[in-house]
């Protein structure tokens, strides 16, 4: 995608989830597909991806080495941090999945984004948007290709809507 198109993309998201357009199941869902993949595109590699991976590779690490030599300090923090990308994946999928799915998944296919007034950005969505756009290049093995696979998947169905819309490609 180009720049303008990822930057259409984004205050779209921002607009759909803002303004309360439509149903709120459909919109905190349209709001996340469109985010994540213009996130993705428009900040992947950028100070700002490198500053928050850093921190939050900082932070675990803080965190092993205040175990005071016990075993688990010799963790990997890029093994935990794309662990919790993964989790974090796992839990996004559940909230997008219909609550319909329930009878067959169980209670997984209830968790929800909590709902945010009119004029109001839903913050647990943003959250999730925007680490999974910076950090879904972290988790590795079956989750990781699951969730960089889904990107690129939404990445693909949004991409064309900018010129669709817009005409701006």
């Amino acid at each position: 995608m180009s720049p303008t198109a990822v930057a259409i993309l984004l205050v779209l998201a921002i607009v759909v989830d803002y303004m309360s357009v439509g149903p709120n199941s459909l919109r905190d869902r349209l709001a996340f597909i469109m985010a994540t993949p213009a996130i993705r595109e428009g900040f992947n590699g950028s100070p700002l991806d490198r500053k928050t991976v850093e921190a939050a590779g900082g932070l675990i690490q803080h965190l092993l080495n205040s175990t005071n030599g016990a075993y688990i300090a010799g963790a990997s923090v890029n093994a935990i941090l794309g662990a919790i990308i993964g989790i974090l994946w796992i839990y996004v999928i559940g909230c997008m999945l219909p609550t319909k799915a329930s009878k067959r998944l169980g209670r997984f296919a209830t968790l929800t984004w909590p709902q945010s007034g009119l004029y109001r950005l839903n913050g647990k969505l943003w959250a999730a948007a925007v680490i999974l756009g910076l950090m879904s290049d972290l988790p590795r093995g079956f989750i990781g290709d699951l969730t960089r696979g889904s990107i690129d998947l939404a990445t693909s169905l949004v991409a064309p809507l900018p010129a669709f819309l817009f005409g701006a490609a």
